[in-house]
């Protein structure tokens, strides 16, 4: 069964035909189909579900840049390669909405040209970064890791797609709604279990939204909080949420729960107040073990007083724990056995300070 459907859109048999042999040549995974008018191309595009489209500008009927006006209006994006005879300026203002990813000019060879595609294709199809995590956790790892793509989940009854560049926000487009409306929508809704896919695609849109992706974290969080969000039948807060704790704390804990490197973690206080912890029965063992006792009370105790920063490694029964004071609380986290303490506690202070410059910000 293949894996990749992609319409190709040209006059030009010969030019057809190259592509399609060298895509099929490439690898089995591709189903081709082919259109020599814009109009036809217009009813495949929304028949099938298409993973590409190669798009000449100039094909008879509804022009190339017509058909992609129309796929705009109609609130379809996708990932289009266009080909070109023309001094169509790639960089023009007027194409940035148009899921356009890359332009070749003719004449070319179809075999470079299918490698590029080739290379399309596969990015989109990598899953490393949203297996097991949360919306909100997949935004901030975007921001501090620098991805460019686009996140495209359901909100509402429409398909919403959030669009991205070197770890900032650049559009949100949610059919018949403004970036602003769009924008909103997303915020009101970012807590809520969903259907999430993303694509690594170096896109050409336009920066829309002047507001990053912690910032949105931040207030949806803001927004969840006083809406009472997060509490059950039963009045119980998720994650061992104590009254009184830090309203972002959440967005801390959504950090830790994306790391691969940490098993479980608590975040309490000196004096040992748990105001969170996962998995939730993680906390009592590790509050009244030894370690804790001494090396909290004894090397953190003055420092928290005098707001001086603090981390230290141990061992405890075969594991690797990190004992990491962040703000005025303590983290303490489970690390798995396989992680260079050294090089995580220096990714981990790193992603921290990113998070304090967000905070500091929004406060």
């Amino acid at each position: 069964m293949s894996k990749y459907t992609v319409l190709i859109v040209d006059e030009n048999p010969e030019i057809v035909r190259g592509l399609k042999e060298s895509l099929s040549e490439i690898s089995s995974d591709y189903n081709i189909l082919t259109a020599h008018d814009g109009t036809n191309a217009l009813a495949i595009i929304e028949k099938e579900k298409l993973g590409l489209v190669i798009l000449d500008t100039r094909v008879p009927g509804i022009n190339g840049l017509q058909l992609l006006s129309k796929l705009r209006d109609r609130g379809i994006w996708l990932p289009v390669v266009v080909i070109t005879d023309s001094n169509l300026d790639e960089n023009d203002n007027r194409l940035v909405d148009f899921g356009i990813v890359d332009f070749i000019r003719k004449p070319f060879l179809p075999e470079k040209v299918v490698i590029r595609i080739d290379e399309i294709m596969k990015n989109k199809e990598k899953k490393d970064l949203i297996k097991n995590l949360s919306l909100p956790s997949i935004l901030q790892l975007i921001e501090m890791e620098k991805r460019t793509g686009l996140l495209t989940i359901k909100i509402g009854h429409e398909r919403g797609r959030i669009f991205f560049r070197n770890g900032k926000l650049m559009d949100v487009h949610i059919k018949g709604l403004s970036p602003e409306e769009a924008m909103e929508e997303f915020i009101q809704s970012l807590y809520e279990d969903r259907e999430i896919s993303i694509q690594y695609i170096k896109h050409r849109k336009a920066q829309k939204i002047d507001m990053s992706l912690m910032q949105i974290v931040m207030e949806a969080s803001r927004i969840k909080d006083e809406k009472g969000i997060g509490e059950d039948k039963n009045g119980a807060e998720e994650k061992n949420r104590k009254p009184g704790s830090n309203d972002y704390l959440p967005v801390v804990a959504d950090l830790l729960d994306s790391l691969r490197e940490v098993e479980s973690y608590i975040i309490a206080d000196e004096k040992g107040e748990v105001y969170m912890a996962s998995p939730e029965n993680y906390n009592e063992d590790i509050l009244n073990s030894s370690i804790y006792l001494s090396v909290i009370g004894d090397k953190f105790g003055e420092d928290l007083n005098l707001g001086v920063p603090g981390n230290l490694i141990c061992y405890f029964k075969n594991k690797k724990r990190l004992i990491q004071k962040y703000n005025d609380f303590i983290v303490i986290m489970e690390l798995t056995k396989m992680t260079k303490y050294s090089v995580f506690k220096e990714k981990l202070n790193i992603l921290l300070a990113k998070l304090g410059l967000r905070l500091e910000e929004r406060r």
